[in-house]
C-alpha cells in the first residue's frame, strides 16, 4: 500500500504541474526538460515544440490508479502475495515479459517479469496501465471521469479494465466482487 500511495503522489505532482503549465506562454529550460522527461516516461511522442504539446494524451496518461484497485489486483493476481510468481519474481500482477526480455535465473518463474522489489513491481504495473496500447480504453474512461468532475475510484475503474485477462468481463466481475468483499481490509491498510 505505501508503494501505491507514493507512486500516486508522484503522478499527482506531475499531473498538477502539467495542469498549471497547460496555458503557459513561456517555458524555461528546466520546465522543457521536465516535460521531456514526462513524455519519455509515459511513452508520448513530442517534438520539443512547446506550441505543439499533446495535452490530451498527456493528461490521459499522467493520472493515478486508485489505491484500492491496485491492492485488489495485487491480491487477486498473487494469491495475497503467496504465489510463486510473487515470492520468486516480486511480480504481484502476473505481468509477462516481452519477447526476448526475460532474464530469469534459477528458481524464477519463466515467461514472467522479474522485479528487484515489490516497489518496482508496483511501478511497472502503474506504468503499464498508463502507457500500454491495450489499456487505452481504461485511460479514456478515467479521462472522461475527470472531464465530468467525478472521482477516479476503484468502483468506477475496475470494470473499465479491458484486456488485462483472457477471461474478459468475468475477470472484471471477479475483481469487483473481491474488492467489495475486502473493502474494509484494504481500507485498514491505507
Amino acid at each position: 500500500m505505501p508503494y501505491i500511495t507514493s507512486q500516486n503522489a508522484a503522478i499527482t505532482a506531475d499531473r498538477n504541474w502539467l495542469v498549471s503549465k497547460q496555458y503557459a506562454g513561456r517555458w524555461s529550460p528546466s520546465e522543457r526538460a521536465r516535460l521531456q522527461d514526462i513524455t519519455k516516461r509515459y511513452k508520448i511522442n513530442w517534438s520539443g515544440n512547446t506550441r505543439k504539446i499533446p495535452w490530451n494524451t498527456l493528461l490521459e496518461r499522467v493520472d493515478i490508479i486508485p489505491v484500492s484497485m491496485v491492492a485488489t489486483m495485487a491480491a487477486a493476481e498473487s494469491g495475497w502475495g503467496t504465489s510463486k510468481l510473487a515470492r520468486a519474481n516480486n511480480n504481484l500482477f502476473g505481468m509477462k515479459c516481452g519477447s526476448g526480455k526475460c532474464n530469469n535465473g534459477p528458481g524464477k518463474v519463466k515467461g514472467y517479469s522479474r522485479f528487484g522489489s515489490v516497489k518496482e513491481s508496483v511501478q511497472a504495473y502503474v506504468a503499464n496501465l498508463n502507457t500500454h496500447p491495450a489499456y487505452s480504453s481504461f485511460r479514456k474512461s478515467r479521462a472522461q471521469l475527470r472531464k465530468n468532475d467525478q472521482e477516479v475510484t476503484a468502483t468506477a475503474m475496475i470494470h473499465k479494465l479491458k484486456g488485462y485477462s483472457t477471461r474478459g468481463s468475468s475477470y472484471n466481475n471477479y475483481l469487483f466482487a473481491m474488492y467489495q468483499d475486502n473493502q474494509r481490509l484494504i481500507a485498514a491498510h491505507m
